[in-house]
C-alpha cells in the first residue's frame, strides 16, 4: 500500500485588536494515512465573536494555493469550489474546524491551510 503525507499549517487573519488566531490541532501537523482512509485534518480557532467565515486551501509543490471550500459558522452553510472537490467536506463545531478527505489518494499529498476572517 502506498502511504500519503498530507501538512497543515495555518494563516492569521487580524480584523481588529482583539485576540483571533487560527492553528492546526496540537500535534496535528503531519497526517499521514493509506490510500483509501478517510483523513481528517483539524484547525482550532480563536475569536472574540463567531468568525465571519473559516476557509481551506490546498497547495501542491510549485503551485499556488487553490481554494478548497469556506464555512459560514453563523449559517452553517458551506460554499465549495468550483467546481468542487466531491471527496472533500467540512465540520465545524466547538471552535475546531474540520477538513475532511475521503477515500484519500496519492494525488491528495500537499500543503493544507486554514484561514478565517
Amino acid at each position: 500500500m502506498m502511504f500519503l503525507c498530507s501538512l497543515i499549517v495555518f494563516m492569521i487573519i487580524l480584523e481588529d485588536c482583539s485576540a483571533q488566531k487560527i492553528a492546526p490541532v496540537e500535534n496535528k501537523t503531519q497526517v499521514h494515512a493509506r490510500e483509501d482512509e478517510t483523513v481528517t485534518l483539524s484547525c482550532k480557532y480563536e475569536h472574540s465573536a463567531t468568525p465571519n467565515n473559516l476557509q481551506w486551501y490546498r497547495q501542491y509543490p510549485g503551485s499556488r494555493p487553490e481554494y478548497l471550500l469556506m464555512i459560514l459558522p453563523a449559517a452553517k452553510i458551506v460554499n465549495y469550489a468550483t467546481p468542487p472537490f466531491p471527496r472533500l467536506s467540512t465540520t465545524e463545531n466547538n471552535k475546531t474546524v474540520n477538513l475532511i478527505i475521503s477515500s484519500a489518494a496519492v494525488s491528495d499529498s500537499a500543503l493544507y491551510y486554514c484561514a478565517m476572517e
